[in-house]
């Protein structure tokens, strides 16, 4: 394994890049499904991106483990499921009653992540956010397997390859759908989590000024082409490269949190990393209910969104102490 990697530390500046993304997301979302916001909307899909790249790069220390004793696989499905189903099923069940879909066809969908799995496969789309989710619990499944069949002197090519391969796979199948499900579909983006487990690899090698430059081009280049790229989504080229532009410019981002880490030396900078990042899960699956339940509420809008950001900063609080944390103590450790 190489040296250049660091295997078990806790990386405190993708603690606040979680926490932004987070709140990022629910706040474009507010504004998107409120107030019919396209350029937030449109900004949301990189927040989004950004927990891809970001959950690649901090479970390679917990997929590593499967290849040092192949026992940890179900370890590690034990330490995931615990930490993202029980809140999503809550929430679940929540957003399903306030929508009278609770026990429906829509909801079992949701229930075993495969709303997403085929375009239009529901009837109604009403808890739309956790098409990543669902990416997510399905690379959490299936990767570990894959990596059953490695070692340590042969995975990094191998999952090189497997990363490739899957690049490749979504230029063969980028034609048969639109640019939403070749960005949401649940089986088409597993590569953007592998990229951050392939990100490991590479980001001490990069410079803090290269970072910073070319994580601010590529933000520019993403914020001008907007109204391009969404005039132009369906086009065979613009859906494959707005793709390759969101994964290159999450990884950037990334590597730039990481090269922030020095500001962990001051208290105030860590403290709030690690509470924002605390609230992040909760902040996710919450904000949609939030919106639901002041979409029509005949409010001024500074003050609905004052409401809204309170609510998200309470309830994911809440949340987070009295029910993800309770459940994350009951998690078995690796061997």
């Amino acid at each position: 394994m190489s040296k250049n990697i660091e295997i078990n530390k806790h990386y405190y500046g993708l603690d606040l890049l979680r926490g932004i993304s987070g709140y990022g997301v629910a706040i474009c979302h507010f504004y998107a499904f409120i107030y019919k916001n396209e350029f937030l909307e449109y900004l949301s899909f990189i927040f989004v991106e950004f927990f891809f790249v970001l959950s690649g790069f901090v479970l390679f220390p917990q997929l590593i483990k499967i290849l040092e004793d192949k026992k940890n696989l179900i370890i590690f499905y034990k330490r995931r499921w615990l930490r993202t189903l029980p809140l999503f099923f809550i929430c679940l069940i929540l957003i399903s009653l306030m929508f009278e879909k609770f026990l429906s066809l829509d909801f079992f969908k949701y229930f075993f992540f495969i709303q997403d799995i085929a375009p239009n496969f529901l009837e109604t789309s009403y808890y739309p956010v956790v098409w990543s989710l669902s990416i997510e619990e399905f690379f959490y499944l299936i990767f570990p397997i894959f990596l059953l069949f490695l070692n340590k002197e042969n995975y990094l090519k191998r999952c090189l390859y497997l990363f490739l391969f899957l690049v490749l796979l979504k230029i063969f199948y980028i034609s048969y759908f639109d640019a939403f499900f070749i960005r949401t579909g649940t089986l088409l983006r597993f590569d953007a989590i592998l990229l951050g487990f392939l990100l490991r690899y590479v980001y001490l090698k990069l410079d803090f000024m290269k970072s910073i430059l070319i994580s601010l081009f590529l933000s520019f280049l993403y914020v001008f082409l907007k109204d391009f790229i969404l005039l132009n989504q369906n086009i065979l080229f613009i859906k494959f490269s707005f793709i390759i532009l969101l994964q290159v410019l999450s990884s950037f981002i990334l590597i730039f949190f990481l090269k922030i880490e020095f500001l962990t030396k001051f208290v105030f900078f860590k403290k709030i990393s690690i509470l924002i990042s605390k609230q992040t899960y909760s902040v996710y699956l919450l904000h949609m209910i939030f919106i639901y339940l002041l979409i029509d509420l005949n409010l001024n809008a500074a003050i609905k969104f004052t409401i809204y950001v309170f609510l998200l900063i309470a309830l994911s609080t809440i949340t987070y102490y009295f029910v993800e944390k309770p459940i994350l103590k009951t998690r078995p450790k690796y061997l």
